[in-house]
């Protein structure tokens, strides 16, 4: 072996030896795994309120045609993004008719900013952007670009990703929903 090779086997050795006794004595109790929840008595134990359940969903809109990923992401984005002051701290399910049964997206959107008292806040989809399609085109993944606003002044400029799967009677219904924070690209 030349010499220079040597010495960098032997910082390499030391170096591995070291990482390994820096995780042997930092070995804590293992956490909850990444994405997980909170349970009742662990919400509790944080006095955090409780999620209460919107009220049942409306029917789908008769005029949104269900075997069009679009109208459907759309619909989908404005029913989810709406929001009245009765909503706050529940589970919104306006959107609920067009999410697939099963899915976190059929759960409804949890609103913990409604706006005042009083007043309605509408969303529109100003964008809807596909990114993304399975080989077999039963999944697709779209960005959209969504402006809320209440009484009639835009309040916020928001983007997200939806993706839909497409259901065995040919309906596209929204499986997944998830809202990017400012900087999220």
């Amino acid at each position: 072996m030349p010499r220079i090779l040597v010495p960098s086997a032997v910082a390499l050795a030391v170096a591995v030896l070291l990482v390994a006794a820096v995780l042997a004595v930092h070995r804590e109790e293992p956490g909850p795994p990444l994405g997980a929840v909170l349970d009742g008595p662990g919400r509790r134990a944080l006095d955090a309120v409780p999620t209460q359940r919107g009220p049942d969903p409306p029917a789908a809109d008769p005029a949104v045609d269900l075997t069009d990923p679009t109208a459907v992401a759309r619909a989908y984005l404005v029913a989810a993004r709406s929001a009245t002051a009765a909503d706050h701290g529940r589970t919104r399910r306006d959107a609920v008719p067009f999410a697939a049964a099963g899915s976190p997206a059929a759960v409804g959107v949890l609103v913990l900013d409604p706006p005042p008292p009083g007043q309605i806040r509408t969303a529109a989809v100003t964008a809807l952007d596909l990114v993304a399609a399975a080989e077999d085109d039963h999944r697709r993944g779209s960005r959209a670009t969504l402006a809320t606003s209440t009484r009639g002044a835009t309040t916020a400029v928001t983007s997200a990703y939806v993706v839909l799967a497409r259901q065995p009677d040919g309906r596209w219904l929204v499986v997944a929903d998830a809202e990017l924070l400012e900087g999220d690209d």
